[in-house]
């Protein structure tokens, strides 16, 4: 929305005949650096997040996990994720919507491959084994930025199904 009231601002100010140059010049640069603050603006998700063991339901079939931690950054338009899953952190993922292979090998489903595409205040993600989708996490933040919650779904190897709810509290 800023970029877009930056840009109306923008085309006004070249129409507008009346202005000397250097006036025109001088609100030329300052929209052009108001437009590239709002493109650089971190992700809601940036940050350190932590399990809320109390309101997160695990599904019984799934991975055993005591304590989870995930820290988000930012580089460029793409997002880095670092997963510390009961003391033991994971290889980086990248989520900027491009198929990636799963660093620590095959991982939940037995997916070898990922598709994660962050979208304000959403990430879904798909996870494919031999080119098939076989299950899927969207993570999505409270009105206020200060609680994700992200529903993981799909099938593993052996045909068992999976359901589980996280809730992470940002630090």
């Amino acid at each position: 929305m800023i970029a877009v009231d930056a840009l109306t601002w923008f085309l006004y100010t070249l129409l507008k005949p009346t202005l000397g140059q250097g006036e025109k010049m001088r609100r030329i640069a300052l929209t052009l650096m108001t437009c590239a603050f709002a493109l650089a603006a971190d992700s809601p998700f940036v940050g350190i997040w932590t399990m809320n063991k109390t309101k997160t339901k695990l599904d019984p079939n799934g991975p055993k996990i005591e304590s989870l931690s995930i820290h988000i950054t930012q580089e460029g338009s793409s997002l880095k994720v670092v997963v510390t899953q009961n003391g033991t952190v994971a290889p980086a993922m990248v989520l900027d919507g491009k198929e990636h292979p799963i660093p620590s090998g095959p991982g939940l489903f037995g997916a070898t491959h990922y598709v994660s595409t962050p979208n304000g205040k959403i990430i879904e993600a798909v996870y494919k084994r031999d080119g098939k989708a076989v299950g899927t996490r969207k993570s999505s933040l409270s009105a206020d930025g200060k609680v994700m919650s992200s529903v993981t779904e799909g099938t593993r190897p052996d045909g068992e199904k999976i359901h589980s709810t996280m809730v992470f509290d940002k630090q």
